[in-house]
């Protein structure tokens, strides 16, 4: 009865460990994975199928009568855990560093969004730039007064559309609606990456609008010779891969150790009457 209570009490231990290793890894394969929801959940899911197979075929072959069939499985099985584990080990360790860095984390994000939402008035100051050069340039080479007119206006439509306040308030309002950058929000991830995303569209978007230049104009799209928006070193540092420290390599080795233990209490039967646990 005490061994049974031991065992039960290892099997509990084993799967409470797990289960908080799988959620920091799970954690941790979001920033990886640049808060991709789906992969992230499909590669955690299995991940965790694998090492709970492995478990359970370690136990299964132990209890079973034949030991040389068993044994070889057994030791197959312990080795695919820890491998499962080690390669956990890589996302479990992305998110002690998030963790740790979780400040610079809120700093990026807010100076990130911060920054992109220049993008719009600095296009805005290009474009009114370009229509008083365009307005400029065509009443130096003293074209009437209505062709003046409709030329420019043709610019400014071109540059920005009639529907630009509109788009410009939506994305101002998307950028204030950002959750707080807690590092256990699982939303925090994918924010960093849609606004890092966002800055960059947006500015493709308004360089392919401006690419197009009207006779005389000495002009160039916008953003050209220089670029406006380059995500920092301090966004990568949170979705690149880092090795292993020693507090993920101890949490590896911690849950093999538990898969072990839970392992060396299941009793291997000396005749095909005795039970898997006796």
């Amino acid at each position: 009865m005490q061994k049974k209570t031991i065992a039960g009490f290892a099997l509990l231990l084993t799967i409470a460990a797990l289960l908080v290793f799988v959620y920091i890894s799970f954690m941790g394969t979001e920033y990886l994975m640049e808060g991709n929801h789906l992969v992230a959940i499909l590669l955690v899911l299995m991940g965790a199928a694998f090492l709970s197979y492995s478990i359970w075929v370690m136990c299964t072959s132990k209890a079973s009568r034949d030991k040389r069939k068993g044994l070889p499985k057994e030791v197959a099985s312990f080795a695919v855990a820890i491998i499962v584990l080690l390669v956990g080990s890589v996302a479990f360790t992305q998110f002690l560093y998030v963790h740790d860095h979780q400040q610079q984390l809120r700093e990026t994000l807010f100076s990130t969004a911060d920054e992109v939402s220049r993008i719009d008035s600095v296009y805005k100051d290009y474009a009114q730039h370009r229509v008083r050069a365009y307005n400029k340039l065509l009443k130096k080479e003293k074209y009437p007064s209505a062709k003046q007119s409709l030329l420019t206006k043709s610019l400014r439509r071109r540059l920005m559309p009639e529907e630009y306040d509109t788009i410009c308030a939506e994305r101002q309002r998307w950028l204030m609606a950002l959750h707080d950058a807690s590092v256990w929000n699982i939303s925090t991830p994918r924010n960093l990456h849609y606004i890092v995303t966002a800055g960059q569209d947006w500015t493709e978007q308004y360089r392919q609008v401006s690419s197009i230049i009207y006779k005389g104009e000495k002009a160039e799209p916008f953003g050209s010779g220089e670029t406006l928006f380059i995500p920092g070193e301090e966004y990568k540092q949170f979705s690149q891969p880092h090795r292993p420290d020693l507090r993920s390599l101890a949490a590896t080795i911690v849950c093999c150790l538990l898969i072990l233990t839970t392992y060396l209490h299941v009793r291997r039967p000396r005749s095909r009457y005795a039970g898997s646990h006796r």
